[in-house]
Protein backbone atom coordinates (compact mmCIF):
# COMPACT_ATOMS: atom_id res chain seq x y z
CA UNK A 1 0.00 0.00 0.00
CA UNK A 2 0.98 3.47 -1.42
CA UNK A 3 2.43 5.91 1.82
CA UNK A 4 -0.23 8.05 1.01
CA UNK A 5 -2.65 5.59 2.20
CA UNK A 6 -1.05 4.64 4.60
CA UNK A 7 -0.91 7.86 6.21
CA UNK A 8 -4.60 8.72 5.71
CA UNK A 9 -5.88 5.21 7.29
CA UNK A 10 -3.21 6.48 10.34
CA UNK A 11 -4.44 9.63 10.20
CA UNK A 12 -8.19 8.43 10.97
CA UNK A 13 -6.82 6.55 13.83
CA UNK A 14 -6.30 3.29 12.20
CA UNK A 15 -3.34 1.43 13.12
CA UNK A 16 -1.22 -0.24 9.51
CA UNK A 17 1.16 -3.03 10.16
CA UNK A 18 2.59 -5.20 7.56
CA UNK A 19 1.26 -9.07 7.22
CA UNK A 20 3.05 -12.52 7.23
CA UNK A 21 2.11 -15.11 5.14
CA UNK A 22 -0.71 -17.30 6.00
CA UNK A 23 0.29 -15.80 9.77
CA UNK A 24 -3.04 -17.00 12.01
CA UNK A 25 -5.36 -16.86 9.23
CA UNK A 26 -6.19 -20.64 8.31
CA UNK A 27 -9.23 -23.33 7.64
CA UNK A 28 -9.69 -26.47 9.97
CA UNK A 29 -12.33 -29.07 9.73
CA UNK A 30 -12.14 -29.98 13.48
CA UNK A 31 -12.76 -26.78 15.69
CA UNK A 32 -13.76 -28.66 19.03
CA UNK A 33 -10.51 -27.23 20.27
CA UNK A 34 -11.44 -23.64 19.71
CA UNK A 35 -15.18 -23.43 21.62
CA UNK A 36 -14.25 -21.38 24.59
CA UNK A 37 -11.05 -20.25 23.61
CA UNK A 38 -11.84 -18.14 20.86
CA UNK A 39 -14.89 -15.77 19.71
CA UNK A 40 -17.19 -17.68 17.05
CA UNK A 41 -18.58 -15.59 14.30
CA UNK A 42 -21.49 -16.56 12.66
CA UNK A 43 -21.42 -15.57 9.09
CA UNK A 44 -24.74 -16.14 7.66
CA UNK A 45 -28.36 -14.45 7.35
CA UNK A 46 -29.53 -12.54 11.37
CA UNK A 47 -32.63 -15.04 11.26
CA UNK A 48 -30.32 -18.57 10.75
CA UNK A 49 -27.99 -16.93 13.26
CA UNK A 50 -30.69 -16.73 15.89
CA UNK A 51 -31.89 -19.40 15.40
CA UNK A 52 -28.99 -22.01 16.16
CA UNK A 53 -25.57 -21.84 15.66
CA UNK A 54 -22.70 -22.27 18.26
CA UNK A 55 -23.97 -20.75 21.89
CA UNK A 56 -23.17 -17.31 22.10
CA UNK A 57 -21.79 -16.58 18.90
CA UNK A 58 -21.70 -13.33 17.29
CA UNK A 59 -24.48 -13.13 14.59
CA UNK A 60 -22.28 -11.09 11.63
CA UNK A 61 -23.49 -11.22 8.10
CA UNK A 62 -21.76 -11.09 5.09
CA UNK A 63 -24.31 -8.11 4.06
CA UNK A 64 -23.41 -6.21 7.47
CA UNK A 65 -19.70 -5.42 5.59
CA UNK A 66 -21.24 -3.75 2.67
CA UNK A 67 -22.53 -0.27 1.83
CA UNK A 68 -24.67 0.33 -1.35
CA UNK A 69 -23.97 -1.45 -4.80
CA UNK A 70 -21.84 -3.47 -2.57
CA UNK A 71 -19.28 -1.45 -2.11
CA UNK A 72 -16.71 -2.31 1.04
CA UNK A 73 -17.49 0.25 3.55
CA UNK A 74 -14.63 2.36 4.63
CA UNK A 75 -12.40 0.69 7.96
CA UNK A 76 -13.93 3.33 10.44
CA UNK A 77 -17.23 1.96 9.52
CA UNK A 78 -15.96 -1.59 9.88
CA UNK A 79 -14.38 -1.11 13.34
CA UNK A 80 -17.85 0.49 14.68
CA UNK A 81 -19.39 -2.45 13.23
CA UNK A 82 -17.12 -4.94 14.91
CA UNK A 83 -17.65 -3.40 17.99
CA UNK A 84 -21.09 -3.56 18.23
CA UNK A 85 -21.04 -7.17 17.54
CA UNK A 86 -18.59 -7.58 20.37
CA UNK A 87 -15.29 -8.34 18.81
CA UNK A 88 -12.26 -7.87 20.59
CA UNK A 89 -9.43 -7.72 17.85
CA UNK A 90 -7.02 -8.97 20.43
CA UNK A 91 -8.99 -12.43 20.49
CA UNK A 92 -8.85 -15.24 18.02
CA UNK A 93 -11.85 -15.35 15.90
CA UNK A 94 -13.24 -18.59 15.02
CA UNK A 95 -15.81 -18.22 11.48
CA UNK A 96 -18.61 -20.58 11.20
CA UNK A 97 -21.22 -20.30 8.57
CA UNK A 98 -23.33 -22.72 5.27
CA UNK A 99 -22.50 -20.65 2.45
CA UNK A 100 -18.58 -20.90 1.80
CA UNK A 101 -18.25 -17.46 -0.08
CA UNK A 102 -20.61 -15.63 2.82
CA UNK A 103 -18.03 -17.22 5.24
CA UNK A 104 -14.56 -16.56 3.55
CA UNK A 105 -15.52 -13.25 3.18
CA UNK A 106 -16.53 -12.58 6.94
CA UNK A 107 -13.63 -14.11 7.72
CA UNK A 108 -11.07 -12.48 5.14
CA UNK A 109 -12.69 -8.90 6.14
CA UNK A 110 -11.64 -9.56 9.82
CA UNK A 111 -8.27 -10.72 8.80
CA UNK A 112 -8.17 -7.23 7.32
CA UNK A 113 -9.25 -5.47 9.63
CA UNK A 114 -6.45 -6.91 11.92
CA UNK A 115 -8.21 -9.60 13.95
CA UNK A 116 -5.64 -11.82 15.91
CA UNK A 117 -6.06 -14.60 14.40
CA UNK A 118 -8.73 -16.47 12.22
CA UNK A 119 -9.61 -19.80 11.83
CA UNK A 120 -12.16 -20.89 9.47
CA UNK A 121 -14.55 -23.79 10.02
CA UNK A 122 -15.21 -25.59 6.42
CA UNK A 123 -18.28 -27.84 7.82
CA UNK A 124 -21.39 -26.14 7.86
CA UNK A 125 -22.40 -25.20 11.07
CA UNK A 126 -26.40 -26.02 10.27
CA UNK A 127 -25.68 -29.58 10.19
CA UNK A 128 -23.77 -28.99 13.83
CA UNK A 129 -20.41 -28.94 12.12
CA UNK A 130 -18.98 -31.57 14.24
CA UNK A 131 -19.24 -29.50 17.42
CA UNK A 132 -20.62 -31.31 20.46
CA UNK A 133 -24.56 -30.61 21.06
CA UNK A 134 -23.62 -28.75 24.21
CA UNK A 135 -21.40 -26.26 22.48
CA UNK A 136 -24.30 -25.82 20.39
CA UNK A 137 -27.62 -22.42 21.25
CA UNK A 138 -28.49 -19.70 19.62
CA UNK A 139 -26.48 -16.81 18.35
CA UNK A 140 -26.45 -12.92 19.48
CA UNK A 141 -26.96 -10.00 17.40
CA UNK A 142 -24.97 -6.82 17.65
CA UNK A 143 -26.19 -4.19 19.60
CA UNK A 144 -26.00 -0.46 19.09
CA UNK A 145 -22.86 0.71 21.14
CA UNK A 146 -19.41 -0.31 21.11
CA UNK A 147 -19.09 -3.14 23.55
CA UNK A 148 -15.32 -3.01 23.40
CA UNK A 149 -14.10 -0.59 21.07
CA UNK A 150 -12.52 -2.58 18.30
CA UNK A 151 -8.75 -1.54 18.16
CA UNK A 152 -7.57 -3.47 15.22
CA UNK A 153 -4.77 -2.47 12.87
CA UNK A 154 -5.16 -3.25 9.30
CA UNK A 155 -3.06 -5.56 7.58
CA UNK A 156 -1.86 -3.29 4.54
CA UNK A 157 0.07 -5.75 2.62
CA UNK A 158 -2.25 -8.27 2.13
CA UNK A 159 -3.84 -5.28 0.32
CA UNK A 160 -3.37 -3.65 -3.30
CA UNK A 161 -5.61 -1.07 -4.37
CA UNK A 162 -7.01 -0.21 -7.91
CA UNK A 163 -4.55 3.47 -8.02
CA UNK A 164 -1.12 1.52 -6.77
CA UNK A 165 -1.93 -1.35 -9.29
CA UNK A 166 -2.81 1.28 -12.12
CA UNK A 167 0.82 3.10 -11.32
CA UNK A 168 2.16 -0.75 -11.43
CA UNK A 169 0.88 -1.23 -15.01
CA UNK A 170 2.04 2.47 -15.83
CA UNK A 171 5.82 1.72 -15.00
CA UNK A 172 5.84 -1.50 -17.07
CA UNK A 173 5.78 -3.80 -13.84
CA UNK A 174 3.14 -6.67 -13.99
CA UNK A 175 2.57 -8.30 -11.03
CA UNK A 176 1.33 -11.84 -10.68
CA UNK A 177 -2.77 -11.67 -11.16
CA UNK A 178 -5.29 -14.30 -10.58
CA UNK A 179 -9.02 -13.65 -11.63
CA UNK A 180 -11.51 -15.96 -9.62
CA UNK A 181 -14.81 -15.18 -11.95
CA UNK A 182 -16.05 -18.03 -14.32
CA UNK A 183 -14.39 -18.49 -17.62
CA UNK A 184 -16.92 -16.92 -19.25
CA UNK A 185 -16.12 -13.75 -17.51
CA UNK A 186 -12.47 -13.93 -17.94
CA UNK A 187 -13.25 -14.01 -21.31
CA UNK A 188 -15.55 -11.07 -21.58
CA UNK A 189 -18.34 -13.48 -22.51
CA UNK A 190 -20.64 -12.66 -19.85
CA UNK A 191 -20.53 -8.88 -18.67
CA UNK A 192 -21.68 -7.76 -15.43
CA UNK A 193 -19.69 -3.86 -15.32
CA UNK A 194 -19.41 -1.45 -18.12
CA UNK A 195 -17.00 -3.85 -19.48
CA UNK A 196 -16.27 -7.33 -19.75
CA UNK A 197 -12.55 -9.09 -19.72
CA UNK A 198 -9.71 -8.87 -17.38
CA UNK A 199 -6.52 -7.69 -15.90
CA UNK A 200 -3.71 -7.43 -18.19
CA UNK A 201 -2.13 -10.89 -18.23
CA UNK A 202 -4.12 -12.17 -15.39
CA UNK A 203 -4.23 -16.11 -14.93
CA UNK A 204 -7.74 -17.39 -14.75
CA UNK A 205 -8.67 -19.85 -12.11
CA UNK A 206 -12.28 -19.65 -10.96
CA UNK A 207 -13.27 -19.57 -7.22
CA UNK A 208 -15.30 -23.12 -7.65
CA UNK A 209 -12.01 -24.89 -9.28
CA UNK A 210 -9.74 -23.53 -6.96
CA UNK A 211 -12.18 -24.62 -3.88
CA UNK A 212 -11.94 -28.30 -5.21
CA UNK A 213 -8.30 -28.17 -5.57
CA UNK A 214 -8.01 -26.93 -2.16
CA UNK A 215 -10.01 -29.71 -1.14
CA UNK A 216 -7.66 -32.03 -2.41
CA UNK A 217 -4.54 -30.77 -1.03
CA UNK A 218 -3.29 -29.50 -4.48
CA UNK A 219 -4.07 -25.99 -6.28
CA UNK A 220 -2.81 -24.94 -9.56
CA UNK A 221 -2.13 -20.97 -7.98
CA UNK A 222 1.47 -19.69 -9.45
CA UNK A 223 4.22 -19.97 -6.88
CA UNK A 224 5.51 -16.46 -4.88
CA UNK A 225 3.37 -13.45 -4.09
CA UNK A 226 0.49 -12.76 -6.29
CA UNK A 227 -2.78 -10.76 -6.68
CA UNK A 228 -5.96 -12.30 -6.72
CA UNK A 229 -9.44 -10.52 -7.79
CA UNK A 230 -13.02 -11.22 -8.38
CA UNK A 231 -15.97 -10.01 -9.67
CA UNK A 232 -16.46 -7.54 -6.95
CA UNK A 233 -15.63 -6.93 -3.06
CA UNK A 234 -17.63 -9.66 -1.84
CA UNK A 235 -15.92 -12.71 -4.62
CA UNK A 236 -12.43 -10.91 -4.22
CA UNK A 237 -12.14 -11.23 -0.42
CA UNK A 238 -13.49 -14.23 0.03
CA UNK A 239 -11.36 -15.55 -3.16
CA UNK A 240 -8.15 -14.08 -0.80
CA UNK A 241 -9.36 -16.18 1.79
CA UNK A 242 -9.92 -19.56 -0.40
CA UNK A 243 -6.34 -18.76 -1.69
CA UNK A 244 -4.75 -17.53 1.88
CA UNK A 245 -6.54 -19.89 4.86
CA UNK A 246 -7.45 -22.29 2.77
CA UNK A 247 -3.96 -23.22 0.26
CA UNK A 248 -1.50 -20.92 2.37
CA UNK A 249 -0.84 -18.64 -0.72
CA UNK A 250 1.30 -15.81 -0.37
CA UNK A 251 -1.53 -13.65 -1.67
CA UNK A 252 -2.82 -10.05 -1.82
CA UNK A 253 -6.18 -8.85 -2.82
CA UNK A 254 -7.47 -6.25 -5.19
CA UNK A 255 -10.52 -5.62 -2.89
CA UNK A 256 -12.50 -3.53 -4.89
CA UNK A 257 -12.73 -6.42 -7.49
CA UNK A 258 -12.97 -6.40 -11.32
CA UNK A 259 -16.30 -4.26 -11.41
CA UNK A 260 -13.87 -1.28 -10.06
CA UNK A 261 -11.62 -1.26 -12.53
CA UNK A 262 -13.60 -2.07 -15.21
CA UNK A 263 -15.98 1.24 -14.57
CA UNK A 264 -12.98 3.13 -15.03
CA UNK A 265 -12.83 3.21 -19.12
CA UNK A 266 -9.18 4.01 -19.05
CA UNK A 267 -7.55 1.46 -17.31
CA UNK A 268 -6.25 -1.11 -19.65
CA UNK A 269 -7.35 -4.53 -20.18
CA UNK A 270 -7.22 -8.00 -22.04
CA UNK A 271 -10.32 -9.37 -24.18
CA UNK A 272 -12.27 -6.25 -23.68
CA UNK A 273 -15.55 -6.30 -24.81
CA UNK A 274 -18.73 -4.81 -24.04
CA UNK A 275 -22.45 -5.15 -23.12
CA UNK A 276 -24.56 -5.39 -26.06
CA UNK A 277 -27.00 -2.64 -24.61
CA UNK A 278 -24.66 -0.39 -23.95
CA UNK A 279 -23.59 -1.03 -28.12
CA UNK A 280 -26.75 -1.17 -29.01
CA UNK A 281 -27.63 2.42 -27.46
CA UNK A 282 -24.48 3.84 -28.70
CA UNK A 283 -25.03 2.54 -32.16
CA UNK A 284 -28.85 4.38 -31.94
CA UNK A 285 -27.31 7.76 -30.50
CA UNK A 286 -27.80 10.35 -33.83
CA UNK A 287 -24.29 11.61 -34.46
CA UNK A 288 -23.60 15.63 -34.44
CA UNK A 289 -23.83 15.79 -38.32
CA UNK A 290 -27.53 13.44 -38.72
CA UNK A 291 -29.35 15.32 -35.68
CA UNK A 292 -29.97 18.18 -38.31
CA UNK A 293 -31.76 15.75 -40.70
CA UNK A 294 -33.49 13.64 -38.02
CA UNK A 295 -34.99 16.72 -36.84
CA UNK A 296 -35.69 18.21 -40.05
CA UNK A 297 -37.63 14.63 -40.96
CA UNK A 298 -39.38 14.98 -37.88
CA UNK A 299 -40.81 18.40 -39.13
CA UNK A 300 -41.91 17.48 -42.74
CA UNK A 301 -43.67 14.13 -40.89
CA UNK A 302 -45.74 16.72 -38.38
CA UNK A 303 -46.33 19.05 -41.74
CA UNK A 304 -47.80 15.99 -43.61
CA UNK A 305 -50.00 14.73 -41.01
CA UNK A 306 -51.64 17.94 -39.72
CA UNK A 307 -52.40 18.32 -44.36
CA UNK A 308 -53.85 14.53 -44.11
CA UNK A 309 -56.16 15.88 -40.72
CA UNK A 310 -57.13 19.11 -42.54
CA UNK A 311 -58.18 17.55 -46.29
CA UNK A 312 -59.64 14.99 -44.30
CA UNK A 313 -62.22 16.97 -42.38
CA UNK A 314 -62.56 19.15 -45.79
CA UNK A 315 -63.89 15.95 -47.51
CA UNK A 316 -66.46 15.13 -44.75
CA UNK A 317 -67.93 18.80 -44.46
CA UNK A 318 -68.63 18.47 -48.40
CA UNK A 319 -69.94 15.09 -48.34
CA UNK A 320 -72.21 16.28 -45.27
CA UNK A 321 -73.72 18.93 -46.94
CA UNK A 322 -73.86 17.37 -50.48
Amino acid sequence: MKRFDVLLLAALGIVVQGSARGENFAYTADARELIGHATVVDARPLAACLHRSVANAKCLPASDFLGPHGRLAAFTDLYWLLGTAGIAAKDAALVVGDNPRERDFVAGMLYLSGQAAVTVLTRPISDGAGLPVSSLGTGTARGMLRQPIYEGTVRADAMVLRSELAAELQRGHFPTLVDGRPESAYWGETIRASRGGHLPGAQSLPMAELRTEVGRGQTRLPPGPFVVYGHDPFESVAYFTLARAGAHAQVRVLPGGWVEWANHPALPMDAETYPDSAAAAVAAQPTPAAQPAQQAGVAVATVAGLLILITSGWYLWRKNKA
